[in-house]
């Protein structure tokens, strides 16, 4: 049961890495290209890579292993580009709604590339998973902002796209060698990739020259604490993975992100607003409330 206290840790990280992003992006980055704090995440995957080559055991990998996970790593960083252009329209609670569609697209592609069989019950699960985003995308009492609502939610859905390849490529080749290893050549994939972003695109570079001249110290705390703490999530999430079936680990964190996330909404939102930044007025809050029924229920039948 290792794999599921893994998942429980992951998913509360997970939930106050969103509102960090969320905070980052709405009042540090004040919306305008948040990607640039790329930099300072890849140079801590690059670290925190540098930290296992020294100090845990890693073993041989083959070149094939090596470039797939490596290829894993660089899919993480790139998926976090639709991630961020997202969460400028987007709340905390309603981004975790949409991550719902993650373990269907963990579904599927186990039965299409690895030949597993899908049952009438996840079927509906997949159904009754794909209302919730629905749900919180016409929730809205702002028709003018429709079209952008919905540009949201193509781009998460492309981020959550991107980021099951890069969990596919990990877990289903990443079998044979010890979890340090993997992770290693992921973090290493992922911290060249956003290093190398970050270097041939001036106007991110340009930007996290601005915010460092203006908001150094509440940057750095912030970027740094989401840093930790995603990357803790990700380590636990990826072992949980290795311990576990794939689409159920999937499943399980997503249903306890879900909900922590959403009473994490609530609370961080009365207590202090900047960082909630959740929209709790009454409709809002029962449209997420019954999306995040729907996406559990869903998540239930999926298992």
């Amino acid at each position: 049961m290792l794999w599921l206290f893994l998942c429980l840790y992951a998913a509360t990280a997970w939930s106050l890495g969103a509102f960090l992003d969320n905070y980052l992006t709405d009042v540090i980055f004040k919306n305008k290209t948040p990607q640039a704090m790329k930099l300072v995440n890849g140079f801590s995957y690059l670290a925190i890579a540098l930290g296992i080559f020294l100090f845990a055991p890693l073993e041989n990998a083959s070149l094939i292993q090596i470039g797939l996970l490596l290829l894993s790593g660089v899919l993480s960083s790139v998926a976090s580009i639709p991630y961020y252009l997202g969460l400028k329209h987007e709340e905390a609670t309603g981004a975790a709604i949409f991550y719902q569609i993650m373990p269907v697209l963990y579904l599927v592609a186990d039965w299409v590339i690895f030949g597993q069989s899908i049952t009438l019950e996840q079927i509906l699960g997949f159904l009754v998973i794909l209302a919730a985003p629905i749900i919180v995308v016409f929730s809205r009492k702002r028709p003018k902002s429709r079209r952008t609502e919905v540009a949201a939610a193509l781009l998460f859905l492309l981020y959550i796209s991107i980021s099951v390849a890069s969990g596919l490529l990990s877990t289903h080749f990443g079998e044979g060698i010890n979890f340090f290893t993997m992770f290693f050549w992921y973090l290493l994939g992922r911290g060249v990739s956003d290093v190398t972003l970050m270097a041939i695109n001036k106007p991110w570079q340009q930007r996290l020259k601005y915010i460092w001249r203006r908001k150094r110290k509440r940057f750095l705390i912030a970027v740094l604490a989401n840093q930790a703490i995603s990357t803790s999530a990700e380590l636990a999430s990826r072992a949980a993975m290795i311990l576990g079936v794939t689409a159920l680990v999937s499943v399980t964190c997503n249903a306890a992100e879900l909900i922590i996330t959403f009473l994490l909404g609530i609370v961080l939102s009365l207590i202090w607003p900047k960082f909630g930044r959740e929209n709790i007025h009454r409709h809002v809050v029962i449209a997420h409330l019954l999306a995040t029924v729907l996406a559990v229920v869903g998540i239930i039948i999926l298992k």
